[in-house]
């Protein structure tokens, strides 16, 4: 039977042991920000001749409630435009006989912005957190916007240009819808703050806006990017 000056000897010299083992058990930082490229069947990625191509991007801000559950709020943005201008003609039959035309020229321009508002549970599937991937399932609700805007001026004279008749037009949109989303999330940690993260999510309306569903049925979407854990 070992005597207590023994006992006493192997707790003080074991007790550096055990404290450097609870030192080095992980701690997971409690906040995250994220900056991710952005895609959906709402806000997909765009462009063409007239407005060059456009890339939606998220920003997330999160929190981690306990080990492998967390909650978390994205905005996705993104903006297009583009001038338009034309000159031309149409046969009325007024003016003189030798030119019975009523000739137009008109120019404008036209924007659209659109946001996805996200707000989601993660719940991490994997069991270690020391593990560098991580996998995760995503729940929530996402808000999607669409604002236009597209304003022009249209000129009408007659063949001998005499007669001028201008039109300029200001309008205005705006669609909101709610959705359901669900879907995973991988994220591959590259040390204790910084981690690459892909979600890929669908989404499927629970309160279309009174003008009308926009895109009925199940969307999807999905976010590429970093994300940086700070705090304690």
């Amino acid at each position: 039977m070992p005597t207590p000056r023994l006992v006493l000897c192997s707790l003080l010299l074991g007790a550096p042991m055990l404290s450097h083992a609870q030192d080095s058990a992980p701690t997971l930082p409690r906040y995250y920000i994220g900056l991710s490229a952005y895609s959906s069947d709402y806000q997909p990625l765009s462009g063409n001749y007239l407005n060059g191509f456009t890339l939606p991007v998220q920003l997330t801000l999160g929190y981690q409630l306990r080990p492998r559950l967390a909650v978390q709020a994205s905005v996705a943005y993104s903006r297009n435009s583009y001038e338009y201008a034309e000159v031309g003609k149409y046969y009325t039959g007024a003016g003189s006989a030798a030119s019975p035309y009523t000739y137009f020229e008109y120019s404008g321009k036209s924007f659209m912005s659109m946001t996805s508002i996200g707000l989601l549970g993660r719940y991490t599937l994997t069991r270690q957190p020391t593990h560098h991937l991580q996998v995760d399932l995503l729940g929530g609700f996402t808000l999607v916007t669409r604002r236009a805007t597209d304003k022009y001026t249209r000129t009408d004279s007659d063949s001998t240009r005499a007669t001028n008749v201008t039109t300029n037009s200001d309008t205005h949109f705006h669609q909101s819808t709610l959705l359901l989303t669900v879907g995973g999330s991988a994220r591959y940690r590259f040390g204790q703050h910084l981690e690459g993260v892909v979600d890929i999510t669908a989404n499927s309306i629970v309160l279309p806006d009174r003008r009308g569903a926009w895109s009925p049925g199940i969307t999807g979407s999905a976010a590429l990017g970093l994300r940086y854990r700070f705090g304690h």
